[in-house]
């Protein structure tokens, strides 16, 4: 893929505030938020959307996506998605990140690559690529550091010769996780549109806050921090020198019925999702073509959105609200027992994560002063380091409606997750997202990111 700087043209960079600004203020952390702070440099989560003229139009990028259009209504959509004009700083003694809102501005880069999309872009087969997400012009190790800091949302805008523009947003994962990213994505489009925002976000970190008093050693909390201590360190975590890519798979409604079916017949009467199904199938495949030894323990994970899971929790919460279901067991169980086996046991484990689990989870993380420093010495989340090849993670996006972003000019044809490494490498994780054809046919697309000598085993469908 030719990406010679001399194809690139930076037309210009600006900041874009709210529309209207509030008093500056420090945000504090609930302590979900603190757990997506895995490393010194801040994880930011990357989407790519393609938008690209009608049949028969003209070539024309801005009759697709006009630029003044889109940052005018960016900044009115800041006004109420305001820690997204904030910045990211590490103070000299700060154990992690802080977000100060301070109504600087989301930073949005237009450029112009020569070339049409298909020269950087394999749709295929997309790979994470830098140079199209404006994550290449920050230096986030660094920016965090300085007293101006680094923007919670980059936005960069890139125009082809053959009339398609590529709309990037990387949104840092301390201050928002998916749920909230696509939640201001879709109320930007809606503004954008001259709509009114349909669900208003909710900034009140607090209520994910520890409880004043309570038994964090009872119940829900110790059951679901066992599933970590029984996992001890079998290998050394991933080395970036082996090699490591993406590679993107198809998951037809037809194989996600298969699969379904097949673990129905061993579930003893659990009523199971899609969900619980694929990943349990993904798991024993990633596991059987690592080579585990039976007797070794293997781990696998899934993020969870609580929000519906917590009582008179508000449905437009901004922010974290995401916890882990955790399933641990050797390869020779995983492998060795029907689908239904593997499938029961990561539904029981989503299903546990109740308002009560939920709850004790963060005053436990409270009461032994999680922090981003503490991940050495108790493996928590699959952000910690000590995650490894023997475990797989799972993150599911395919509800999220990425294909009815129209900011005025139509949906876009095609969406990637662009989710390079910024921080902990984390290999065996595959994340779940839609396709242009799953709101008419249930397709889906499965990225797996993961070492080069196990995708080299896998095809292009699951």
């Amino acid at each position: 893929m030719d990406q010679a700087m001399s194809k690139w043209t930076t037309l210009f960079t600006r900041f874009v505030g709210p529309e209207v600004n509030r008093q500056p203020e420090w945000v504090e952390w609930s302590m979900l938020d603190l757990v997506m702070q895995t490393s010194a440099t801040p994880a930011f989560s990357s989407f790519l959307f393609l938008y690209r003229p009608k049949p028969g139009a003209a070539a024309d990028a801005e009759s697709v996506l006009p630029i003044d259009h889109l940052i005018g209504s960016l900044g009115r959509a800041l006004e109420h998605f305001y820690p997204f004009a904030g910045r990211l700083i590490r103070k000299e003694n700060d154990s992690g990140v802080r977000l100060f809102c301070n109504n600087q501005g989301a930073q949005f880069t237009h450029k112009r690559f020569d070339g049409v999309v298909s020269d950087l872009i394999d749709e295929e087969q997309f790979q994470p690529n830098e140079f199209i997400s404006g994550l290449c012009d920050v230096q986030p190790h660094a920016d965090v550091c300085r007293e101006s800091g680094l923007p919670a949302l980059i936005i960069q805008v890139t125009d082809f010769q053959c009339g398609t523009r590529c709309l990037s947003t990387s949104y840092s994962h301390a201050v928002a996780d998916g749920f909230s990213g696509s939640h201001f994505l879709s109320s930007w489009a809606e503004i954008s549109r001259g709509e009114s925002i349909s669900l208003m976000p909710v900034h009140n970190r607090s209520l994910l806050m520890p409880r004043k008093s309570s038994s964090v050693l009872d119940g829900g909390p110790v059951r679901f921090l066992n599933n970590f201590r029984n996992a001890p360190l079998a290998v050394q975590p991933t080395n970036p020198e082996d090699g490591v890519s993406t590679k993107a798979m198809k998951l037809s409604r037809r194989r996600m019925n298969e699969l379904k079916a097949e673990a129905l017949r061993d579930a003893h009467g659990w009523i199971l999702s899609t969900a619980d199904c694929v990943s349990a199938h993904l798991w024993r495949l990633i596991t059987d073509k690592r080579k585990i030894k039976p007797h070794e323990l293997t781990r696998f994970s899934t993020a969870v959105d609580v929000r519906s899971r917590l009582k008179d929790f508000p449905a437009g919460y901004f922010g974290n609200c995401l916890t882990v279901a955790v399933v641990v067991m050797t390869a020779g169980e995983l492998l060795s027992k029907p689908l239904g086996h593997a499938a029961t046991a990561i539904h029981n484990a989503v299903k546990e994560m109740d308002d009560e689990v939920i709850r004790g989870t963060i005053d436990w993380m409270s009461v032994n002063k999680y922090s981003p420093s503490c991940i050495g010495d108790e493996p928590f989340m699959p952000g910690d380091p000590r995650f490894n090849l023997h475990s797989v993670s799972a993150s599911w996006s395919n509800r999220f409606p990425f294909y009815e972003l129209d900011f005025g000019g139509g949906r876009p044809s095609a969406m990637f997750r662009n989710a390079f490494r910024l921080g902990p490498l984390v290999t065996g994780r595959f994340h779940v997202h839609p396709t242009s054809t799953t709101s008419s046919e249930g397709d889906l697309k499965v990225s797996l990111f993961a070492e080069n000598n196990l995708l080299e085993k896998f095809g292009n469908e699951i």
